[in-house]
């Protein structure tokens, strides 16, 4: 498999590969996740999936990855995504975090571990100075995860299209490289 990987205590941070469609279709098609994700079609069918595999691919290729799949460490299964190039919410030149997770794996603290290793990722590696992240308002365990990574609320924006539950305002999170 080629791009880099960022392993974590339990999960690994990668590329991904074609084995991988069928859980990514299964799991992100799930309404129950993709009610939380506005950019992500719904439903979300095997040629999304397709498009999101060769999009992280090309990404890892540049040897500066901003996509990853989120996996288990130790079976390597895909259990969701995590990037560098999520919905800023608004027009921004920010770099803006985004993340899901399958249902099934909601609750074990993967979240927290994806979202930590790609802070540390983007600080370290890319050299990023801010990162800023929103949630739908009514997505308490999301915004309990940013905020246990070290991003702290902000305020709120005002987003240019509305989330899947109709909102048009949202919490915005925000870190900043250490020593900034």
């Amino acid at each position: 498999m080629s791009g880099i990987v960022l392993e974590t205590a339990r999960l690994r941070l990668r590329s991904l590969h074609d084995d991988d469609l069928a859980e990514l279709v299964a799991l992100i098609g799930n309404w129950e996740v993709a009610r939380w994700v506005s950019s992500v079609p719904y439903p979300y069918s095997e040629a999304d999936g397709r498009e999101w595999i060769a999009l992280v691919r090309h990404d890892h290729a540049t040897g500066r990855p901003r996509r990853f799949g989120i996996a288990l460490r130790d079976t390597d299964r895909v259990i969701g995504g995590v990037g560098l190039d999520g919905d800023t919410g608004t027009e921004t030149d920010e770099t803006a975090l985004g993340y899901w997770l399958g249902q099934p794996y909601w609750g074990n603290g993967y979240g927290r571990e994806a979202v930590a290793a790609i802070i540390d990722y983007e600080f370290l590696t890319l050299g990023i100075e801010t990162i800023r992240a929103y949630t739908d308002p009514r997505n308490a365990a999301s915004q309990k995860v940013l905020l246990h990574c070290g991003l702290r609320k902000v305020g709120e924006i005002e987003l240019s299209k509305p989330t899947r539950h109709g909102a048009r305002r949202a919490p915005l999170f925000r870190i900043s490289r250490p020593g900034r």
